[in-house]
């Protein structure tokens, strides 16, 4: 039977006989693996959609235990973000991530639309790349079924706005911590019986860590094409959804972006 669809190839890799299985995250079906033999470093229009960061439109043959690839067109390409470091580090963040999360043949359309939303605006930005990871991330969140709790203390019930936490470093908001082991907001009390296991993760930021994990979770990815958040606040926010994602996604992908930071000798 064929089949097409459109997609992002999130990896592939050589196989016997001179092919290579595709890893892609089509619109109608999900994640699927194909083989092919289409030669990737020729110049025809199939070859160039196997590249990253291509949109591309595949044929497929769906035979009784795998799929191959017939064809495939381009349909934009994202060439540009490898030719900018830190868009190179953010964009292969998020195809590593959806190659973890994801379950073949399990289609998510609003997923998939939030990461051709996050390559549009990834190949547009004049801000900081991370700012835009951090945002897709949150967003994923709530479609993967693992939001955190925000509106209440995520052990007692009470709501966030009847906790004490005092003021952030400017005065102006008010501090929340965050339990990740947990899932959510904590109050203090809850948090005081909380640290007594080794293995709790409690975060108490300098700044209200729930407004900006709601502003991430509202507004359009498009609204963080400009946004450049403090290197303080951003590398807070890297730590704790990168321990959010290692814990309740198993993919741990933020991390590695601090490494290919650290390899290249730059900051973000």
């Amino acid at each position: 039977m064929i089949i097409s669809s459109e997609g992002i190839v999130l990896r592939q890799r050589k196989i016997a006989g001179n092919r290579r299985m595709i890893v892609m995250f089509t619109r109608q079906y999900g994640k699927l693996s194909a083989g092919t033999s289409i030669n990737e470093k020729s110049r025809n229009r199939s070859a160039l959609a196997l590249r990253p960061f291509t949109l591309a439109e595949y044929e497929l043959f769906k035979g009784r235990e795998a799929y191959s690839v017939n064809s495939a067109s381009v349909k934009k390409s994202y060439y540009s973000i490898g030719e900018d470091l830190d868009k190179f580090a953010a964009a292969s963040a998020v195809i590593e991530y959806l190659d973890k999360v994801l379950q073949e043949g399990e289609p998510m359309p609003a997923l998939y639309e939030l990461s051709v939303e996050f390559m549009e605006s990834l190949s547009r930005t004049d801000g900081d790349p991370m700012t835009l990871l951090y945002a897709f991330i949150v967003k994923t969140f709530r479609l993967l079924g693992v939001m955190p709790e925000l509106g209440c203390c995520v052990n007692c019930g009470r709501p966030i706005e009847d906790f004490d936490s005092g003021t952030t470093a400017d005065g102006k908001g008010r501090i929340r911590m965050l339990s990740v082991s947990s899932g959510g907001v904590i109050c203090e009390d809850c948090a005081n019986v909380e640290k007594t296991d080794p293995t709790a993760l409690i975060y108490r930021p300098f700044f209200d860590i729930i407004d900006v994990i709601r502003f991430f979770l509202n507004k359009p990815i498009k609204t963080f094409e400009k946004v450049r958040l403090k290197p303080e606040v951003s590398e807070y926010i890297r730590q704790v959804l990168g321990e959010y994602t290692r814990i309740y996604l198993d993919a741990d992908v933020l991390s590695k972006v601090i490494e290919m930071e650290a390899g290249n000798g730059y900051q973000s």
